[in-house]
């Protein structure tokens, strides 16, 4: 009887991974929810709805794009965390999720260890607009402008401790420029008022403003890329303006509950990556200004480690905090 059990016993570790990889095989057999921690018509709303759709043609099932915002993403990073580890809960993120650390003290989850990398799917360059109405029409005219007014001269971001507000954090530094940071829950409020004239600057990616921008309903000042961003290429870039050392994007990446079985990881990556690396897709994300990476989980997670080192140090050396 021991000699029996003594069997059994040596035999789960197979039996497990054998049951992993059926249900991946199976996987999906319901509706796949994708959260993301930001109101609809932003940057990631966009993406998310990309991928969420090309998934849905993929799996024959539908994949629901639930928008939670609120919290710098706190919240729906805090729902997925706490979501079973099966498959049918992923979470679009931004570099703000990680930073998140630095900014929140008693954050109830880890960005990292409470959550399974799967695809770091695209980036977006990060630019500077203008209100039409705002007298300032190149990079000089803003540093003018801030400078002889102090904590007057607003910028909007899609939150504290976004890629966005850190790269004005890191300019406001290096040129002891006194500008106002006003923060949002997301990209979508941010460009709203900076079209309707509440704030005059704003600090987004280039697929949220682009329309506007070809509408004349702002003005591009600088991007900040080393080339000019083909979707507005009368902006100069951050370099051509007098500031080489500004480059900053938003990177997107899809992640899963930590516990996640890694078969069901590798099948949804996979087939995040075909769908990625089709023509119509290229051609639709290239049509957004926005550069597919298409990154295994392991690129994802080396990123994710790196970024929260990165930039949580320069938060807390700042001393930015949540509001």
């Amino acid at each position: 009887m021991k000699r029996l059990f003594l069997g059994i016993a040596a035999l789960l570790p197979l039996m497990t991974c054998l049951s992993d990889g059926a249900r991946a095989q199976a996987y999906p057999t319901r509706p796949v929810r994708m959260v993301l921690g930001f109101p609809p018509g932003g940057s990631t709303d966009i993406i998310a709805r990309y991928v969420a759709e090309a998934l849905s043609a993929t799996w024959s099932v539908p994949v629901v794009v639930e928008n939670r915002g609120g919290a710098g993403g706190n919240i729906a990073s805090e729902l997925v965390a706490r979501s079973a580890p099966d498959g049918y809960t992923l979470l679009m993120i931004i570099g703000a999720h990680v930073t998140n650390r630095a900014l929140h003290n008693n954050l109830p989850y880890d960005p990292i260890r409470d959550f399974a990398p799967v695809s770091l799917v695209t980036s977006t360059p990060i630019v500077l607009v203008a209100n039409p109405q705002f007298e300032a029409r190149t990079l000089a005219d803003v540093l003018r402008l801030a400078r002889a007014r102090p904590n007057e001269i607003g910028y909007a971001t899609a939150g504290v401790g976004s890629t966005q507000h850190l790269a004005a954090e890191f300019i406001a530094r290096t040129q002891n420029l006194p500008w106002l940071h006003v923060s949002y829950r997301g990209g979508a409020p941010a460009l709203n008022d900076t079209v309707a004239g509440v704030v005059p600057l704003a600090f987004l990616s280039t697929t949220q403003v682009a329309p506007m921008v070809s509408a004349g309903r702002l003005r591009g000042i600088a991007v900040a890329t080393p080339a000019r961003s083909p979707l507005m290429p009368e902006v100069p870039t951050f370099a051509e303006s007098g500031m080489p050392n500004v480059t900053a994007e938003t990177w997107y990446g899809v992640i899963a509950p930590a516990g996640t079985p890694e078969p069901i990881i590798q099948r949804i990556h996979a087939d995040i990556a075909r769908a990625l690396d089709t023509p119509a897709m290229r051609e639709r994300f290239a049509s957004q200004d926005a550069t597919i990476i298409n990154g295994t989980p392991a690129e994802l997670g080396t990123l994710m480690r790196e970024e929260d080192v990165k930039w949580s140090a320069l938060i807390r050396q700042l001393g930015i905090r949540a509001e």
